[in-house]
Formats: structure tokens, sequence, C-alpha cells
């Protein structure tokens, strides 16, 4: 299957690289050919339709997009459109990922075609030279990695192969910061042929050692001496002469809060260790080579003329993700490239006839801000650079759109605290569960002795009390288990033991206790009739408890008598386990809410027992055993259908 994208956007995100434009009438469109899209061209591989939306939502409007769900048809699109980059699936049926990339690099025109391996799984690792992406996607740490692998765009890099002062320039200067030594020996070692590497043992002594060095690229641990590399990070992006210095963090600490507060911070990449010798080789080369194709740049702008008549340059100017404003000594824009116009909402001439300082303003917190055409105060981060000397002098400043970084930041951060809240009541809940499990078993068995005792019969009076009591404890045993699974689902304790179940035998062995309920409530249940074989993947003694549940359900909410429903049935690849009831049925607005805990949709204090677990904890069974849950009502009494989605298993 083929799900092509291509939509455009008035703005891509902050980071986002793009190809060089040609400028009218610069020539450099009729020199090399037939103009590329200014959008960069992924390729998505993956049969997981969920992924595939995830992503089409991501980086709709940022790139041309193709997706596909198997090897063949990524092979046939990759020759036929040539992208810049392909994200690439492990588990594909037929041909694996890995088995793709092999016959992806023995094409012609395709060997250097950079690959992002995708997998669910912690056990698997890239080959050699490529990358890997985890599943569930952290969007942050996928768009850094996408602007690592195509942070040089292809324009940029056929200039540098065609300059001779760029092959003949110095190596490149890495700045390695950490406490380790091993590990600072391991990656001088790695980049040798890289770069010139030099190393700090810690930020006061990095932060010291960066004025002297002027390095092209600082390789910065979290966790250092004296201060963290957080601060050092944050210093190194306030300091005018370093703001668009590369910084890779090279650090063990690897959870998902630390990659997004790094990134936030204005990190560049984020590498845990231990790392794969070839990606960080490659990751490195990259983050170096686009910061030698913006000093470029700025060599190139030193003659102000110069610079405002060559085409070349104005096509590099053009390319770059962020917005770029040049003033001269009177603080006179002077130049303003295609991301600039877009931010502020002017054409370059407009802008050439503005003040800086109408244009960018400092607030009480020591942050900069940039007044759009509609009165909007646009947040940015501002790098600042001078080059020249006296009436030639020319200033530039690199502006930052940080609206979504700070979006994303609050959310990354709100996400956290939701984490952190869902982590601690599932303690609390094992805890009280637990401490509570002891005296219950005690008084269930203590009235169960009672009950039994054939020599000392009790009253009929004191018999039917003590059935009340057997039945409360019955039913505090039931909460209690539902509330241990519910904590244990939350602290991702919860594990399930997959197997081949035959589902018309277990709808058999829930009937018996079932049967009896119906009866007592006045209903009619009607079971499947006997037939062959129905087997599905699933965990028997879990799905015994999914059925249990969606079965007391029904019989609770029925009419009086009506009839409840069970149905067995096959649809496409999977086996539906269906239980309908007709009684008061529910809303849109009531489905909406259905399945968060403890929402019982307003029959708390009813006659109806409940805790509003059950459905909660089925729907979470299901989806652990690879299987999902549904709810389909017409409405206000029209009753219920509950429908339970399972793989088939295998013959």
């Amino acid at each position: 299957m083929n799900l092509p994208f291509a939509r455009a956007a008035s703005r891509p995100p902050p980071g986002w690289p793009q190809p060089a434009r040609p400028q009218p009438g610069s020539g450099a469109a009729d020199a090399a050919g037939p103009a590329r899209s200014s959008l960069i061209r992924l390729l998505v591989v993956d049969d997981d339709l969920g992924s595939i939306e995830h992503l089409g939502q991501l980086l709709k409007g940022f790139a041309l997009i193709s997706f596909t769900t198997n090897g063949e048809d990524a092979l046939r699109l990759a020759a036929q459109q040539r992208p810049d980059l392909v994200l690439l699936d492990v588990e594909l049926p037929g041909m694996d990922g890995f088995e793709v990339r092999r016959r992806l690099h023995a094409t012609a025109g395709l060997q250097d075609l950079p690959v992002i391996f995708i997998s669910q799984h912690a056990d698997v690792a890239a080959p050699a030279g490529d990358d890997l992406l985890r599943k569930p996607f952290d969007d942050a740490q996928v768009l850094a990695r996408l602007r690592t692998w195509l942070g040089t765009p292809p324009a940029q890099a056929e200039e540098a192969v065609d300059d001779p002062a760029v092959e003949a320039g110095p190596r490149p200067r890495i700045l390695i910061v950490d406490d380790d030594a091993a590990s600072i020996q391991l990656v001088r070692r790695l980049l040798a042929d890289v770069g010139e590497c030099h190393f700090a043992l810690s930020g006061a002594q990095a932060l010291d050692l960066v004025d002297a060095l002027h390095p092209d690229l600082v390789l910065l641990d979290i966790d250092l001496p004296e201060s963290d590399g957080f601060r050092v990070c944050k210093t190194l992006r306030a300091h005018p002469a370093f703001g668009q210095v590369p910084i890779m963090f090279l650090t063990q600490s690897g959870t998902a809060g630390h990659e997004a507060r790094a990134l936030a911070l204005g990190g560049d990449d984020f590498v845990r260790k231990p790392f794969s010798a070839p990606v960080l080789r490659a990751r490195v080369r990259r983050l170096v080579d686009r910061k030698r194709s913006l000093e470029r740049y700025l060599h190139q702008v030193g003659d102000r003329h110069r610079q405002l008549s060559d085409g070349r340059v104005a096509a590099v100017v053009e390319a770059c993700k962020d917005a770029i404003l040049i003033a001269d000594p009177d603080d006179r824009v002077v130049m303003a490239n295609a991301a600039a116009c877009a931010l502020v909402g002017l054409n370059d001439g407009q802008l050439c006839r503005l003040q800086l300082a109408e244009l960018l303003s400092l607030d009480d917190h020591g942050r900069h801000h940039l007044h759009s055409a509609a009165g909007l105060q646009i947040p940015v981060e501002v790098s600042t650079s001078t080059e020249g000397r006296g009436a030639d002098a020319l200033t530039v400043h690199v502006l930052r759109d940080t609206r979504e970084r700070d979006r994303l930041q609050t959310l990354l951060r709100r996400q956290d605290e939701a984490a952190a809240a869902r982590r601690a009541t599932a303690s609390m809940l094992s805890y009280v569960a637990h401490e509570l499990g002891n005296p219950v078993n005690a008084i269930k068995g203590f009235a169960q002795l009672m009950q039994a005792d054939a020599g000392v019969p009790l009253p009929p009076a004191q018999a039917d009390k003590l059935a009340h009591i057997l039945d409360a404890a019955g039913r505090l045993c039931g909460l209690l288990a539902d509330v241990t699974d519910v904590a244990r689902m939350e602290s991702g304790h919860f594990l399930v033991e997959l197997g081949t179940v035959d589902l018309g035998e277990l709808v058999q062995q829930a009937s018996g206790p079932a049967l009896a309920h119906a009866a007592e409530a006045g209903l009619r249940l009607r079971l499947p009739a006997p037939g062959a074989p129905m087997r599905v993947r699933a965990d028997a003694r879990r799905l015994r408890q999914c059925l249990d549940n969606l079965l007391s359900n029904a019989l609770k909410y029925g009419r009086d008598g009506a009839s409840v429903e069970v149905e067995v049935a096959t649809r496409g690849g999977e086996v539906v386990l269906a239980v309908q009831d007709h009684g008061a049925g529910l809303s849109v607005a009531q489905i909406a809410h259905l399945f968060e805990p403890y929402n019982r949709l307003g029959q708390d204090g009813g006659t109806i027992p409940g805790t509003g677990l059950g459905l909660t904890l089925t729907r979470e069974l299901a989806q652990a055993m690879g299987g999902r849950l549904q709810v389909h009502s017409d409405g206000a009494g029209r009753g219920c259908r509950f429908e339970l989605l399972l793989q088939a298993a295998p013959d």
C-alpha cells in the first residue's frame, strides 16, 4: 500500500532543514539542471498504520512524504523518487527492513541514501553507519534526528565540494567536555580523522577553553563536576560568538526528560552512551559540515556590496532554517532571508527600510521578542556576530522562533507531571489493596467456616446475615483484585501469557455463573450454539476475566425481561466476541468518558453495584493481548454492544 503525502506549509518547524532554492535570475537552476523541490523528500516504510498516521501528522506540510507498508514497494518508490532519507521499519511482512536496506544500497544512485531504522523492540540494533528510532515515537527526538541527518542541504554540499578553499581549510576543531577519561580517549580515537579533538574535564574548564579554541562542535556530557551540561549549553547559547556552534549531548543520562530538556536549551543532537561508532561519526560529520556552511556564508558577506549581489550567497541565506537579519553600522536592516520575511510578515524591500530596534525588543526577563506585521510578539532566540570593521561592518542576527519549542517543552513537562502522578497513585493503590487483602480474606474465611459447620447449625436469620457477609466479602475481594491489576498496569509491571485459546469453550465455561446471575436479574442469556473451534491468541485467564466483566456489566444494566446475547464470529483476520444488551444505552458524551477509571457515568450512589473499573480493566487487558475493545450504542434506551476483537490463532 502506498500513501503519498505532498503538502506545503508557510513556515517549517524550528530547526527544520530545507534544501537551497535558487534565486530568480541567478542562473543556478540553469547550471544545475531542473530545480529541486524546496521540500525534503522522505520515504517512510512501515506496516503499522498507527505509526504512519502519527508520522504523517507530525511531518505534514514540512516535507514531501511517501508512505509504503512493504519492502517491494519501498524499493520501487526509492528508485522512482530518489528520496533524501528513508525511515525504515525493521519488522516488515515478507522482506524485513535489513534486507530492504541492503537492496537499496545495492541500487545504482542509492548507495549513499541515509536510512534511519524504526523498531519497537529494545534488543534491535541498527547496522553500522545507520541510525535507529524507538517506538513509541518521541516527536522532539524524531525532528532532531531528521535535522541531524539532513542538516546540510544538497545544494550547499555541492558547493563545498566545488570550492577548493574549503578543501584546503583547517581541520574542524572538536571540544569534548567529559570527566570520564576513558570516554574521552575513545571519542578522540573514533574522531581522529574527522577533526582536531580537544577536551575539558568540567563545565568551567570548557567555558574557559572555548574562547581560545573557537570549536566547530562541542560534545557535551550532562553529568559534570561543579556545573552540569545543561548550564554549559545555556551559557554557550547566550554567548554572541558561540550561539551557532553545534552542540551534541553525548551522555549516559538517557531519559526522555533529559533529551527533551537538552533539545529545548538549544542542543542540536542527543546521543546516548554506549553508542554505535559509525553512527556517532556520521552525525558528527553532519553537524560540522553545517557549521562550516554557515562560516563560509559569513566569510562571503564581509564585503557588503558583493553579498547583496551574489546569487550563490543569497541561495545559502535563503536555505537557512532560521530567520537572518543583517544590519549595517547604523543598525538599519540591509538584508533579510525568506524565513525572516515569513516570520515578520513583510517582504525584504519593506524590511530593509526598518531599523533593527523596530523589529527586536527585550522584555523585563531578558527574553527577545520579534514584532510581526500582524502585531504578534514572537519569542525568539537571538545569536549575533559581527563581520568586518568600520563603515563596512555588518552585524548578522540569527533568530530562532521558540514558540513550537516552548509549546513542546510545556507539553513534555505536563506529561512528566501526569506520569509521576499516575505512578504515585498506582503505588498507593497497590499498597492499600495489599494491606486490605489480609483482613478481608480472614473475614471471608471465618464466615465460610461458620457456614460450613454442620455440628453447630445457625438459625435461619443468622444464616441469612452470614450469606450477606460472604457476598460483601466476595465483592470486596473482586474490587481489590481489580485495583491491584490497575495499579500494575499504571506502573508497567502487568504481564500477560499469550497462548492459543478456544473461544467457544471459554464461553461455555463462563455460561454457568452467568446463567445463574441472569436468572436472578430476570433476564434471558442467549449463548452461541457449540460449533467448530474458534481459536484466538490470548491469555486464557485474562480473557475469561474480560468476558466475565462484559457479562456482568450487561446483566447489571439490562432491562427486566429483556435478553443479553453473546456472539462469536470472524471478521477478516480477527475473531469478534460480542456481548449485546438491551438496557439503558449510552449517549455520545457518556461513551467519551466510558473507560475512565472510577467514572460510573452518574451511577454513583445508585442501586446498581460497581466501582467503575471493570470496563477500564477490560480494555487494558484486551490491548495487552494484542486486541481491542469497541462499544456501540444508538443512544439512551437502545442498549449497548461491546465487541472484543482478538487476533485469530494460526492453524
